[in-house]
């Protein structure tokens, strides 16, 4: 299989900061507000820099077309991807996904997607991850090596862990 995405580095900076704002991948963002260029530096410096924060561009040809990114936490990983709309259902994604989750270590991915953002909630389910809702956002999860993490952790020992955060996080790990 072709490898299709690449570490960001500095000259990819712009590049993100268009693809955040661009009008059409922006709504459905959580935060769906038009991001300014010096707050979108802030972010990117930091994120390039972090150990713990992992961002690919998805190329297209050598051209640029979105971005993957994975925000561990301490126990799973936050995700988040966008194409530009041309590149979009053309099985591009999926291919980035798979090959950006090869850098992940035994842990779980969690997307948390809007209630009426139905294609990323189809892409996520078709490429294995999990479903779980409450009254806000649609959950999205998977387990990058299953066995691991059920070696590694109890749900006992996740839930002192995660104690003090969302109640929804445990009912993810419960129904998985």
């Amino acid at each position: 299989m072709k490898n299709i995405i690449k570490p960001i580095t500095k000259a990819d900076e712009n590049f993100l900061f268009s693809i955040r704002n661009n009008n059409k991948i922006r709504k459905e963002f959580l935060n769906s507000e038009k991001i300014f260029f010096q707050e979108h530096r802030q972010w990117f410096k930091k994120k390039i820099k972090s150990k713990s924060k992992f961002l690919f561009i998805i190329l297209k040809n050598k051209q640029k077309i979105g971005f993957i990114g994975y925000d561990k936490k301490e126990f799973f990983y936050d995700i988040s991807i966008a194409i530009l709309p041309k590149f979009q259902k053309s099985g591009i994604a999926s291919l980035a996904l798979k090959q950006s989750e090869k850098y992940l270590k035994n842990n779980i991915i969690l997307a948390k997607i809007k209630k009426n953002n139905k294609k990323s909630q189809l892409f996520f389910v078709k490429n294995g991850y999990k479903k779980i809702s409450n009254y806000k956002l649609n959950y999205f999860f998977k387990f990058i090596d299953e066995n691991k993490i059920k070696n590694n952790l109890s749900i006992d020992q996740i839930e002192k862990i995660r104690s003090k955060n969302n109640v929804n996080w445990m009912d993810i790990l419960r129904i998985a």
